[in-house]
């Protein structure tokens, strides 16, 4: 097994740092939503959470949200909009990261 020499070990990047990774982010209207917990429930990444029936993301560092849409494709109020997607830096690379879009239906 190779060993790293100390440079090596200060620029490896991890996943887990929010200095490098900044997850994606969905706003909610809070104006439309009926508190019916189904976003919480479609959400791969748990990211969403439910506060005395009121949506809101997880807080910086806990939030993985990748930006898949699937909040967004089963709110049945539509009040579910999709801020911004994942955001690397430093050793990490985004590849075609295009406009951010909801899913197709």
């Amino acid at each position: 097994m190779a060993k790293f020499n100390v440079r090596e070990k200060v620029i490896i990047p991890t996943y887990n740092d929010p200095d490098q990774v900044m997850a994606g982010e969905v706003v909610f209207d809070y104006e439309k939503c009926t508190g019916c917990t189904t976003c919480s429930q479609a959400c791969p990444a748990d990211s969403i959470l439910m506060e005395e029936k009121k949506p809101r993301m997880k807080a910086r560092g806990q939030n993985e949200c990748i930006a898949c849409g699937a909040c967004i494709a089963i709110c049945p109020e539509g009040a579910i909009r999709l801020k911004s997607t994942p955001v690397y830096t430093g050793y990490f690379k985004t590849i075609d990261q295009g406009k951010v879009e909801p899913p197709r239906l």
